[in-house]
């Protein structure tokens, strides 16, 4: 078989003109954004005529005395529609009152029992009313008005499985009412049994290929499947099962309920539907790393019809080969909820890769959002189709991977690349979850990164090991597994309940920005794999040289929260708003030395960021905390790891938004009752708008732990710490005030191996 070509690109339709009240309606089909002409192609073969092609919409009409027939096939046989509409009157309204009489002019005798069940949708535009809710609710009142009997019966409204779901289109002074020939979206097929993350509408899949100019026969290969959408969608096509078939056997489309339906006509249509069902030919390939997605996509295909069809396997993409020699790849990989965008270049630039030098004499007809990372996949697309993948904005990127005689020069990236044909499938690479790539950049003449991963796995499966016996041991399911341990893997790898949170600390290197990405992608995904995390379970942050308190700074918006456990207390962490997550790990044996000590003591947390050493305290015994810091996000948020423990009491355990200093200053001229506990844990560096001098803790410390004195019950016990490397704690300063005792040493937890990650002492009150 040789290379087929894309077809050409439509250009995207204008949005259709205003409707005129004394234009007749027409049948109304909706579809996603881009589909347009391939819902137009598909309407044509089931018998529409006259079509006008508008933004997510076609108006058409049907062939004299094949109405009813044109718009069941439309519900039965189309693989693009979300929506079939059949219109049941056209007004010219003014008003609320006027809308209400011409909805009431319809005999809806004819459409519903008092028995039955009603859903109104309603979209306006530039017209009298401004909420779509009440212009339904208008629609649903006049309807009721009109079939309500005598004793007050009237049918009910149901969002779910309503008897008749009806549509009012307002634009203007036009009012157009529909009802719904489906029932419910078309994208719903009927055979979806399982849930992965962001599955792909049936709908966009069956676009995609049709965009594609997949046909059946041509091989199809998807190598990051979810629940298996594009390859379900193809085998069903090239077994003549209609995508509305499966519904159709339990009556479940809405025309089987109208009141007027034509069951003798359904019956026939349903049976030249079964009638034209075969065994599919060809050949359909469909993996994901994910095992519930292969399971997802395994119980779907079982539940379509064509599972004996799927070849259905587990595995990263970059170990899948395929098994033909020529076909079409599609795939739509994770970005945004699944992936964050930036992370998503990373990914592409490995897909692209993998093309290149696994696929050649295929296409690949790949979904990637509208945004500078899927320029990394490093091949030129023949087309680039705009599409929406629900509210991301998308590209549909159609690339031909030619091949090319055995011995030539890989192809520059940026060009359509030519490779060798494959021969037999290759071996999965020797590291689960881990593909081969091939010119892997190397840091300055070093290893390779086969050899950089070999070691990484095999240092995080013995601290792995230990660590999880470990933290049960200690009661905590937050702790670090790896700390920079190999020079050349500057990263830090946390676990978090179940979750993977990783940290780069930046260091030179001779790879280009692209081949980093890669590089920490592989690396990350190398750590998932190891200790047992999904990989859309992990977060990568960037930890850059700053003075000025980098961890405050926001990083996303997805606020990914997760409840850990230390010592029998609970605490939210934040996983990917932050490049900290909520909780500093470093500090749990702090945390627990002042548990420990608060019995019957008045409790103090300056800059509390979170709030744990407050919840430590409180389950200590302490008669009450007081939780300072001047952001309002995280005194929320200690608040809320407060409650998580059943410390609700706002009296005793108050909260302040307030400047460190500015709050022990008033306090101590106000002459307030003294503290017993106090813990200073500041920032190295800080900056408000609330202060007009910056924090500094090597210059400003001396003078904080003063008015802490002051502040503090004779014998008081004060519990310092940073994070700050070059800190040197002013002890001629603070030695009328304190006696003190560094207690670093015992504050660094075992899962740490950096013992320079903080200083700690223990100051007590002359």
């Amino acid at each position: 078989m040789s290379l087929q070509q894309f077809p050409a690109v439509v250009p995207v339709p204008r949005p259709l003109p205003a409707p005129q009240a004394d234009e007749p309606p027409r049948l109304t089909a909706r579809t996603l954004e881009g589909l347009e002409w391939v819902l137009a192609r598909e309407l044509a073969a089931v018998g529409a005529i006259d079509p006008r092609i508008g933004r997510r919409t076609i108006e058409f009409s049907a062939p004299p005395g094949r109405e009813k027939e044109t718009l069941y096939r439309a519900v039965l046989e189309s693989r693009t529609a979300i929506r079939v509409l059949e219109p049941l009157g056209r007004f010219p309204v003014t008003s609320p009152e006027s809308l209400h009489a011409a909805v009431g002019s319809i005999d809806w005798r004819e459409q519903l029992r008092v028995s039955d069940t009603l859903r109104v949708d309603a979209a306006i535009h530039d017209t009298f009313l401004t909420h779509s809710l009440y212009a339904a609710q208008v629609v649903k009142d006049a309807i009721v008005d009109q079939l309500r009997t005598p004793s007050g019966r009237r049918p009910g409204v149901e969002l779910r499985g309503a008897t008749l779901r009806l549509g009012l289109h307002l634009v203007g002074d036009t009012a157009t009412v529909f009802r719904d020939a489906a029932g419910k979206s078309l994208h719903q097929r009927g055979w979806r049994t399982g849930e992965v993350e962001a599955p792909l509408s049936e709908v966009l899949a069956a676009g995609i290929l049709a965009i594609a100019g997949w046909i059946p026969g041509e091989p199809l290969l998807d190598p990051m499947c979810g629940s298996g959408t594009f390859v379900i969608e193809a085998a069903t096509a090239a077994a003549g099962i209609a995508p509305g078939l499966l519904r159709a056997r339990r009556k479940g489309h809405g025309f089987f309920r109208f009141r007027d339906c034509d069951r003798d006509l359904a019956a026939r249509l349903v049976a030249e539907l079964e009638a034209r069902v075969v065994t599919p030919a060809g050949v359909f390939q469909a993996s994901d790393l994910d095992p519930r997605a292969v399971a997802a996509t395994r119980s779907c295909a079982e539940a379509a019809g064509v599972a004996a069809a799927i070849t259905v396997g587990q595995g990263h993409f970059e170990a899948v080969r395929p098994a033909e020699r020529h076909g079409l790849v599609v795939a739509n990989p994770p970005y945004g909820e699944r992936l964050a965008l930036p992370r998503a270049g990373a990914l592409f630039r490995r897909i692209g890769d993998w093309l290149v030098h696994h696929c050649g004499g295929w296409r690949a007809a790949i979904l990637a959002p509208d945004t500078a990372a899927a320029g990394h996949i490093g091949l030129r697309p023949t087309h680039r189709v705009p599409l929406a993948n629900g509210p991301i904005a998308c590209r549909l990127l159609e690339l031909e991977i030619r091949p090319r005689p055995v011995g030539g020069a890989p192809s520059g990236a940026g060009v359509a690349a030519t490779m060798p044909a494959p021969a037999d499938p290759a071996p999965a690479p020797p590291s689960p979850g881990v593909g081969p790539r091939a010119g892997v950049p190397r840091r300055g003449g070093g290893r390779a990164v086969e050899e950089q991963i070999g070691d990484f796995r095999r240092r995080l499966a013995k601290r792995s090991k230990h660590l999880a016996k470990w933290a049960r041991r200690v009661g905590t399911d937050a702790y670090r597994v790896y700390d920079r341990d190999i020079p050349e893997i500057p990263l830090v790898i946390d676990h978090y309940a179940g979750w993977l949170h990783a940290a780069e600390y930046e260091r030179p290197h001779e790879r280009s920005e692209i081949e980093h990405d890669v590089w920490l992608e592989r690396m990350v995904e190398a750590a998932a794999a190891e200790i047992g995390v999904p990989h859309e379970r992990t977060f990568l942050k960037i930890r850059r040289r700053q003075r000025e308190g980098g961890q405050y700074d926001k990083v996303d918006a997805r606020q990914t929260l997760v409840d850990v456990t230390e010592g029998g207390l609970r605490f939210q962490v934040n996983l990917s708003d932050y490049l900290d997550t909520g909780l500093f790990l470093d500090h749990r044996t702090t945390r627990a030395l002042v548990g420990a000590e608060a019995d019957g003591k008045r409790m103090l947390n300056l800059f509390c960021y979170t709030g744990a050493f407050s919840v430590h305290a409180a389950a200590g015994g302490a008669t009450s905390t007081t939780s300072v810091d001047l952001s309002n996000t995280y005194l929320d948020w200690t608040r809320t790891n407060l409650a998580l423990n059943g410390f609700k009491d706002a009296g005793r355990h108050r909260t302040l938004r307030d400047d460190a200093r500015a709050f022990l200053e008033h306090r101590a001229r106000r002459g307030e009752p003294p503290f017993d506990l106090v813990v200073v844990d500041p920032p190295t560096f800080s900056r408000s708008a609330r202060t007009e001098v910056p924090w500094d803790v090597e210059r400003d410390h001396a003078a904080l732990l003063g008015l802490v004195a002051r502040n503090l019950t004779p014998g008081g016990i004060v519990y310092f710490s940073t994070n700050f490397r070059r800190f040197h704690l002013a002890e001629e300063a603070i030695a009328n005030d304190f006696t003190l005792r560094e207690i670093t040493s015992r504050t660094i937890p075992e899962d740490f191996r950096n013992e320079r990650i903080h200083r700690a002492w223990r100051l007590v009150r002359r």
